[in-house]
């Protein structure tokens, strides 16, 4: 039980440090757009990149987002009644949910991985615009991505497991975890 408390530990660092670094892809795309908007409005010299980058960074930005929303539990569920179950409950709810979940993201990353490798394949680039930038690293974000949720979907789903079993992970402070073991500090149920 402890190596398994020391990976879901080291998983949530791992989304931890991964959205924080993402957070940054959020000021390069606001850098980009503060030079299209300036290049456009005070030097009346539009670029014929700025869109297409700044639609590519969000779209890296997004989807690595993901394993990071996961880790705080930020994705959509009905907290109406979420919120009246017992601890062990919610526990036996979110483990179930979980796993259909894996399943999900098990198909989705086969998809993804074929949809990614079909662009590297072909060192795909985009045609939107007369910069024409290569986008199979951005496609190749995607597998990755689908990845990354599906390694903190499984810390999240033992976490529940381990409250199941009666072996409930305490908070560690050092990965930003609150103390009621789901990583909750936002005051949602």
């Amino acid at each position: 039980m402890h190596l398994l408390h020391v990976w879901i530990r080291w998983q949530d660092r791992l989304s931890e440090w991964l959205g924080r670094f993402v957070a940054w892809l959020g000021f390069i795309l606001v850098c980009i757009l503060v030079y299209e908007v300036a290049s456009r409005q005070l030097l009346s010299s539009p670029t014929n990149w700025a869109h297409e980058a700044s639609t590519l960074t969000y779209g890296v930005y997004a989807i690595l987002a993901g394993a990071y929303t996961e880790k705080w539990h930020g994705h959509v569920r009905i907290d109406v009644f979420y919120q009246r179950l017992s601890v062990k409950g919610k526990a036996l709810l979110s483990f179930i949910i979980g796993v259909l979940t894996l399943i999900l993201l098990t198909l989705l990353l086969e998809s993804a991985y074929e949809f990614a490798m079909q662009s590297v394949a072909m060192q795909e680039r985009s045609f939107r615009s007369t910069w024409a930038p290569i986008i199979w690293p951005v496609k190749v974000m995607i597998p990755v991505a689908v990845l990354l949720i599906m390694l903190q979907m499984l810390a999240n789903t033992l976490r529940e497991l381990c409250t199941l079993l009666g072996h409930p992970l305490e908070a560690d402070p050092s990965a930003g975890q609150s103390t009621d073991n789901r990583g909750d500090s936002h005051g949602k149920h």
